[in-house]
Formats: structure tokens, C-alpha cells, sequence
């Protein structure tokens, strides 16, 4: 009960109404073209000249005033490049003022042009904006390349942190580019086009259709593009051939017509790059720390990174476009790859014993998979009327993939002395098949901020695979040799809704109120036939230890009262949710058992952001959740596909529950290009989903019938507490004048307190990471471009049960991007990166320097036409480590990855700008 009066105070506390203003609202748009001008200032100034009030425009040109209480006053509207517009209001009767037109000013342009200084950018509220032509890049340079030399900017793989937060979706001109893809955009928009660059915090559909902030934002990049270019194609073809038959070819087209763009790409190439892009050829070398588990979850257009070497084949399609004068906007897009993926992986896995005792796990993998993927997205957001609007969202995804892998383990009390073995033999096959389709509707009342919504998502998944696994094992204590015959059959398949209905009432022009109820259940089917059979009888007999049957369904209440208030300075999200979900599973075979859960939480959330003034932004975030135990983890059924490690389920597990923050302050001053930046985040978990390890110390029979070999391991998930964890990021950016560079420094400090089980005995892992980056991008011009940069990382590793054991390691990664136009259009471009291991081991310690190296010539006059020579890993070094710490056990896993090899790419640049553009409205 104290957790309750607790929460209920705090939201108290946050939901008090601050003032009531009405705001004034409208669009700019330019004259010529009617597209709309994201950016824009608008001035309200009294009839003598005072500015009373400001504020400026969206990604959609779209913009809030605050109105003045006089009778009479003067609206402002400027832009740069267009003439200054005012316009006189007197005893207005409405809020709305529709769309103010702005001219182009020529003269201005050129001056601005010759003379002017190019301002760095500004700041807008939660928004950064950046010129594209304050930061010097190589011509043919990708949009990644311009934005990595922006302060707060961190690139890893194919992961984009601003402002030590995740990007998860990038914009161009405020629309979605390549849906939901923030790698896919960076790499395939040339600099060309970029007139600004933006960081900011895009708010979730609902929050945008109703008007209500419900706190819930992804970071964003919205690139806006120069006038000229929004009419025409651009794009590249590139077709390569090298040393050891390897070869690249594909491409990418892009047309743009105002609202409307279209992008059409293609990639087939046996040198490992995964996703669409020509110049990320660096995909070819796992890089060490970022590349050895893959870098991505899918999205619209790629795939996820596989560690190993794949061969790829694939098509894309995007398509956007805006109808009905602007109010409704349609994209979509079609994605298919074919992959054939070959992974060799070492493994050292180190176990956490009682006593001060450690038992070692050695491993060796050489699998190869082959999967085809087809997924097709759409998006339709339809503002129907001034008081009717829509989002629907339909998905579809279909997957089938084979599967061959051998793998051989053994468990070792220490390098020399092992304790059982297995050798196992792999093939699989499956087939997956996923539908969701999400569908918003918004009414507007007549009062400003009264609306009504109600939305609805559906999502079906049906998986069907089967798997056939030869395994041979033996004991070395015994020295008993045994073999294991199995075949697997899976079906399983979902069907999940939920239904939201959200009622906002304002309360005064800043102030506002939602009411929410959600329903949602989650109703799913499995079925797993298991047999075996010996190895001198052909005939499968189902064993019933291993085979299961469940219907399963997770039924979840939801009701919300939830608080904005939107000031100049001060604006503040705070809610109180209560949530009561049923689980219920039936284990159909073998036997029937019925498992039922009930659980009932209060769940708050509190947002606050403060803005003292144009240049510093304070962001705090609070917020609970629950998550449900999955069927998978509820099911105890024995999965032995190795045998020295069988895991199961566990029908006792309870729902977790969390309580996540953040905080995040934000400093930039424009006229010195100096900013500031710094991030906080870390979370809480009770009843923590943790693991139970069990280590067999002699030959055990799992559920009385499946064998687990002395040595052995048996994992199923637990609930456990004091699990946390604390990160932070801090970045400072400032310009080296004296070598046309920008310098930024990134600190990094991270600690986790992350608990588990060892044969029934709480061990508590303790990871603090210690991290320091030095960057310098260069700003000199387009013939002479570089980065270099260093990051360290240092983790000091902790055991509860083995606290004087020394697991602490270091790494160290360093880059060079060096690209020379040296005469004409000769150039020379490299990356040189260096990875240093210390603490890993004997075996793993070690520098590695991966080089790549181009030598090339683009034909006059127009250089769109490119010949070079590529090496690739020059020095013949490239390898791939990673460091894995959990609850239980340190492992340290190596993978193969591609050697060198030369290549010979003739690339060609499409750039053909000035076609006469639709209207974007």
C-alpha cells in the first residue's frame, strides 16, 4: 500500500493545472512551390513593434503561438532566403490562421551566398538543426558521413546515437525515408541534396493525431533537402569483381517529385555486405566488439547482420507520396533477400562455482544457414477533415530458411582435464508467416484539445519447422559412450489484439487531461513432437518427455488517467495506470495441468522537460512496466538439441516488473559551434526473469528420463531481485580552428548488478564499465577529408561467489577514414582500425590492424563515372572477439571472418536535379 500512496502523490504533484492561454496556430508556406517550411520563426509583436511572443515551425511547416491578450497585434513570419511577411490581426474570432505565404528573395540568396557566413545551426525547443554547409565532406559522401562529424553524433556498426540515445527513425523533409530504417537512409542520401541536418524527438502517431504528449518519443533525424533537388533522380550502380571470384553488383535510383519519391535498389554480392550501400564496404570485416553478434534487428529494408560470411541477393522498393491536397500520405515499401550464411565460432565459457572451484566450457561451430525473406509495409495517415483523421498501418512478412550446423563441446574442470563431450550434427528447416495490421481513428471536437480515438491492433504468426539432430556423447569419468537419434516437428501459431479507446478534455490552453482503457489478449498454440530412435533401428517412437502440447492465453486490462502541461519553458507528462492481466495455459500433452496467473499493478509515468532558454534543453523520465513471462519460458519441456546444455521452462515464473529513468541535459552555443551534452539512464527489476544453472557432478536423469552428463548443464528461468543497472554519457564538442577540425570527447560510465543461481546459490555479477572516445572529423573542404577517433573501454568484473577472481579486460578501438583528391580526379582513400584486447586470455590478447585501401579516378567533367582498386583487410590481420559477461558465466567468443582480397568497382553516380516538382502542400 505504501507503493500506491506513493505513486498517487507523485501524480498529484504533477497533474496541477499551471495557466490557462489560448494558442494560435497555422502553416508557412512558400509562394512558388505551396511546400511548407520547416524552421520558420513567427513573431508576435504588439502595433509599436515589442515581441510579446515566439515561436517557429515543424518538420510540417505547422506552428503553436501563444495569442495576446490586446485586441490588435502584428504577426512576423521569416525565413532564410525569403522575404520577411507581417500581417495586422484586429479582434480575431478564430485560432486558426490558416497558411501564411512566404516569397523567395533573390537577392538575399546571393548575398547569402558571397558573402555570408554560414551559420553552424540553431536550436528549437527539443530540436538541433544543422547546416549541411557549415561541415566539409568528400562530394560523393553519404549522409552518415556528414552527420558523424556533427557534435553529440556516435556511429557503431549500423547503430546511430545522438546525444548518447538510439535513432530509430530518420526523416527527409519531415516523411519517412525508407521506413522505419535509420543505416538504410544514412547511406544511400548523398550529400548533394542535404541542405539541413535535424535531431529531434518525434512523438508516437497517437500523440501527433490527438495532441495530447503522452511522453513516449523516438529519436529522430529529419534531413531536409535543398530546394532544387526535391526534383529529379539520384542514385547510384556499382558492379565489382575480385581475387577469389569475389564480386559486388547493384545500385539504388531514388526519384523525387516533391511529395512524391521513389527509390528502387538491388544487391547481389559473396564479400559479406548484408544491406543495401556501396561504400559500406567496411561490412566485409567484423570489426571486433560491434560486429560479432550482428548489429541490427530487422527493419523494412534490411536484414539482420549475421556474424560469419554471407552471400546476399536482394530487391527493394520505397514509395512515398501525399494526396488530397496534402491530407493524406501514403508509403510503403517491398523488401526480398536471399542469403546464404557460413559461421566458424570458437567459444571459452568460464562457470561461476560455489566454493572458489570453476568448471570451463569449450565449443566449435560450423553451421551454415540459408534463408529468403519477403516483407511488404504500408502507411496511410489521412486527415480526412478538420476534425476526422486516420493512421493504418498494414504489415505482412513471410521467411522460410534451412539449417545444417555442426557443433562440438566439452566441459572441462580446467584446460587439461575434461569431464564429457559431445559432437552433434544439425539440419532444420523452417517456415514463418506474420500479418499485423494497426488501424487509429481521431475525432476532433469543436472545443480545441477535446478529441476521442480509438485504436486497434491485430497480429497473426503461424511457424512451422523441423529439425533432425544427430548427437554422439561420452563421459570421461565412465568413459561410457552414447548416441542420440532425434527428430523435431514444430507447429506453432498466435493470434494477438488490442483495442484502445483515449478521451483528452483540455483544461485551459496549456493544460490537458486523457482518459484511456485498453484491452488486449494474446492467445497462442504449440505443439512439439519429439522422437527418437536407436541407431541400429529405423523406426521413430515419439518420446513424451520431450513432446508438449499448449494453448496458451494472456488477457490484459489497462485503465489510464494521465496529465500535460505545455508551457513556454516547463512542459510536464505524468499518468497513473492500473493493469490487471490473466494468464491462463493449458499443457494439453502429455497430461493435462492448467497453470493460471492473476496480476495487478499500478504503473506511473512522469516526463518533464525545461528549457531555461534557446540553447539548453532538460529532459527527465520516469516510468514502470510489466513484462509477462513468455509460453516458451512457461513450458518445462526439455530442449536437449545439445546435450551438455538442456534448458527448460518454468510454469512458477511471475511477471516482471520494472521501473526504468532517464535523464538527459542539452547545451549548445551556435556562435562558437561549442555544445554539451550528457545522458542518464538505469532501471530496477523486480522479480527479475533471471537463470538457474544446475551443474551435473555426476551423470543425472532430467525428469527421470533425459540424460544429463556429469559436467552438464540445466538452465530455466527463475525470478530473482536486485537487478539494476546505471548508464551515462557525456559528450563535449568544440571546433579546432587552427587544422579546420571539430573535436569531441565522449565519456561513458556503466554499472550493472546482474543475479542468478548456480546450483541453487545466489551469484551476483558486478560489471562497471569505464569508457573514453576522442574524435577528430575534419572540416577543410572536398578534396581532403578525415576522421580519427579512439574509444577505450575498461570493465572491472566482480563475483559474488568468487570475489577475489580478476575477469577485468580492455579494449581499445581505433579508426582512421582518410579520403585524398589528389590530382584532378585521381584520389586515394583508406581506413586503418587497430583493435587491442588485454585481460581476455592468453589465447585472445592480442593488437589486430585491419586496413582497407582505394585507388581511383572519377572522368571529368561531370566525375559521376568512377573507376578504383580496393584491397581489402591489406595487412591480413582481420579477426572478430567479443567479451560475454552474465550471471553465471565470462565467455570470450572468436569468429571467422572474410580475408583479403582485391577488387576492381566501377561505380556510377546518378545526380540529375531541376525537374519541375509536384507541390508538396
Amino acid at each position: 500500500m505504501d507503493k500506491i500512496y506513493l505513486y498517487t502523490i507523485i501524480f498529484l504533484l504533477s497533474s496541477f493545472q499551471l495557466s490557462a492561454q489560448q494558442m494560435l496556430n497555422g502553416k508557412i508556406v512558400d509562394e512558388e512551390s505551396q511546400e511548407t517550411l520547416p524552421g520558420a520563426y513567427i513573431f508576435i509583436k504588439s502595433e509599436s513593434g515589442e515581441t510579446l511572443f515566439n515561436a517557429y515551425t515543424d518538420e510540417n511547416g505547422a506552428f503553436k503561438v501563444q495569442k495576446p491578450a490586446v485586441g490588435t497585434f502584428v504577426l512576423e513570419a521569416s525565413f532564410i532566403g525569403y522575404q520577411t511577411t507581417r500581417k495586422t490581426y484586429s479582434d480575431l474570432k478564430s485560432n486558426n490562421l490558416g497558411s501564411i505565404i512566404l516569397m523567395q528573395d533573390a537577392t538575399q540568396l546571393q548575398e547569402i551566398e558571397v558573402t555570408g557566413q554560414i551559420m553552424t545551426g540553431e536550436v528549437k525547443g527539443d530540436t538541433v538543426s544543422f547546416n549541411a554547409n557549415a561541415y566539409k565532406t568528400r562530394s560523393q559522401a553519404s549522409a552518415g558521413e556528414l552527420v558523424r562529424k556533427m557534435p553529440g553524433v556516435r556511429m557503431t556498426g549500423g547503430t546511430i546515437e545522438v546525444q548518447g540515445e538510439t535513432v530509430g527513425r530518420v526523416l527527409v523533409d519531415g516523411e519517412p525515408f525508407f521506413g522505419d530504417d535509420p543505416a538504410m537512409a544514412m547511406q544511400n542520401l548523398p550529400v548533394a541534396v542535404i541542405d539541413k541536418i535535424e535531431f529531434l524527438d518525434q512523438k508516437s502517431d497517437q500523440a501527433r493525431l490527438t495532441g495530447f504528449d503522452d511522453g513516449e518519443t523516438i529519436k529522430t533525424i529529419n534531413i531536409i533537402t535543398k530546394k532544387e533537388t526535391r526534383g529529379g533522380k539520384f542514385g547510384q550502380l556499382f558492379a565489382g569483381y575480385g581475387t577469389d571470384d569475389n564480386y559486388l553488383v547493384g545500385g539504388a535510383v531514388h526519384f523525387f517529385e516533391g511529395a512524391q519519391r521513389i527509390s528502387v535498389m538491388g544487391l547481389s554480392n559473396n564479400i559479406n555486405q548484408q544491406n543495401f550501400s556501396a561504400d559500406d564496404l567496411t561490412g566485409a570485416f567484423g570489426s571486433g566488439n560491434d560486429r560479432g553478434w550482428g548489429r541490427r534487428s530487422s527493419d523494412d529494408l534490411t536484414v539482420r547482420e549475421l556474424p560469419g560470411i554471407t552471400k546476399t541477393n536482394s530487391i527493394g522498393t520505397n514509395f512515398t507520396d501525399k494526396f488530397d491536397n496534402g491530407k493524406a500520405k501514403f508509403s510503403g515499401n517491398y523488401f526480398f533477400n536471399d542469403s546464404q550464411n557460413r559461421l566458424q565460432r570458437t567459444s571459452e565459457r568460464d562457470y561461476i562455482l560455489p566454493s572458489d572451484s570453476l568448471q570451463l566450457y569449450d565449443e566449435n561451430r560450423n553451421d551454415e544457414t540459408n534463408s529468403q525473406t519477403h516483407r511488404l509495409n504500408m502507411k496511410l495517415e489521412y486527415d480526412i477533415s478538420e476534425r476526422h483523421a486516420i493512421i493504418w498501418r498494414p504489415r505482412v512478412q513471410y521467411e522460410k530458411g534451412t539449417f545444417s550446423g555442426l557443433l562440438t563441446g566439452r566441459n572441462l574442470y580446467d584446460k587439461q582435464t575434461p569431464i564429457s563431450e559431445t559432437a552433434n550434427a544439425t539440419k532444420s528447416s523452417n517456415e514463418a508467416l506474420r500479418v499485423d495490421n494497426d488501424f487509429t481513428y481521431r475525432y476532433k471536437f469543436g472545443k480545441v484539445g477535446r478529441t476521442i480515438s480509438t485504436s486497434i491492433e491485430t497480429g497473426w504468426r503461424e511457424n512451422n519447422s523441423e529439425s533432425n539432430l544427430v548427437s554422439v556423447n561420452r563421459n570421461y569419468q565412465s568413459n561410457n559412450i552414447d548416441s542420440l537419434i532425434q527428430r523435431t516437428l514444430s507447429d506453432n501459431s498466435s493470434f494477438q489484439y488490442e483495442v484502445e479507446i483515449e478521451y483528452t478534455e483540455p483544461i485551459g490552453e496549456k493544460s490537458q487531461l486523457r482518459l484511456e482503457y485498453e484491452i488486449g489478449n494474446d492467445k497462442s498454440a504449440n505443439i512439439q513432437e519429439v522422437s527418437q530412435r536407436e541407431m541400429e533401428n529405423p523406426v521413430f517412437e515419439m518420446d513424451s518427455t520431450l513432446s508438449n502440447e499448449f494453448d496458451n492465453g494472456y488477457m490484459r486490462h489497462e485503465m489510464s488517467l494521465g496529465y500535460q502541461y505545455a508551457g513556454d519553458k516547463l512542459r510536464i507528462y505524468s499518468s497513473m495506470n492500473y493493469e490487471i492481466a490473466n494468464l491462463d495455459s493449458d499443457r494439453l500433452f502429455p497430461g493435462y495441468e492448467n497453470t493460471q496467473r492473476t496480476f495487478k499493478n499500478f504503473i506511473p509515468r512522469l516526463y518533464l522537460t525545461y528549457e531555461p532558454d534557446k540553447s539548453t534543453n532538460i529532459r527527465i523520465g520516469y516510468r514502470a512496466d510489466t513484462d509477462a513471462p513468455s509460453v516458451r519460458q512457461l513450458q518445462d519441456v526439455i530442449d536437449n538439441s545439445n546435450p551438455l546444455q538442456i534448458s527448460m521452462g518454468n510454469p512458477a515464473l511471475e511477471q516482471e516488473y520494472s521501473h526504468r529513468f532517464f535523464a538527459r541535459a542539452r547545451k549548445i552555443n551556435l556562435e562558437n559551434s561549442k555544445s554539451f551534452f550528457m545522458y542518464l539512464s538505469g532501471g530496477l527489476r523486480e522479480n527479475f526473469m533471471g537463470t538457474s544453472t544446475y551443474i551435473a557432478t555426476q551423470d543425472t536423469l532430467i525428469q527421470n528420463d533425459v540424460l544429463l552428463r556429469q559436467g552438464g548443464q540445466l538452465t530455466l528461468p527463475v525470478n530473482l531481485n536486485n537487478a539494476w543497472n546505471a548508464n551515462t554519457s557525456i559528450s563535449f564538442g568544440f571546433p579546432l580552428s587552427f587544422m579546420k577540425s571539430n573535436l569531441n570527447l565522449d565519456t561513458r560510465l556503466s554499472y550493472s548488478n546482474q543475479p542468478g543461481l548456480i546450483n541453487n546459490e545466489l551469484n551476483t555479477n558486478h560489471n562497471l564499465g569505464l569508457g573514453q572516445g576522442l574524435s577528430i572529423t575534419s572540416n577543410v573542404g572536398e578534396k581532403l577529408d578525415f576522421n580519427i577517433g579512439t574509444s577505450a573501454n575498461y570493465n572491472i568484473v566482480r563475483s559474488t561467489l568468487q570475489e577475489d577472481r580478476d575477469a577485468n579486460y580492455y579494449s581499445q578501438s581505433t579508426r582512421l577514414d582518410l579520403y585524398y583528391n589528389f590530382w584532378k580526379g585521381f584520389f586515394f582513400s583508406t581506413n586503418v582500425n587497430n583493435q587491442l584486447y588485454i585481460g581476455l586470455g592468453e589465447e585472445f590478447d592480442q593488437s589486430i590492424w585491419l586496413m582497407n585501401a582505394d585507388f581511383g579516378y572519377r572522368v571529368p567533367p561531370s566525375e559521376n563515372l568512377e573507376f578504383k582498386v580496393t584491397v581489402f583487410d591489406l595487412l591480413n590481420q582481420n579477426t572478430s572477439i567479443n567479451r560475454n559477461v552474465t550471471d553465471v558465466y565470462i565467455e570470450t567468443v572468436r569468429t571467422d571472418v572474410l580475408q583479403q582480397f582485391f577488387m576492381l568497382t566501377m561505380t556510377y553516380n546518378i545526380r540529375a536535379f531541376g525537374a519541375a516538382a509536384k507541390p508538396e502542400y
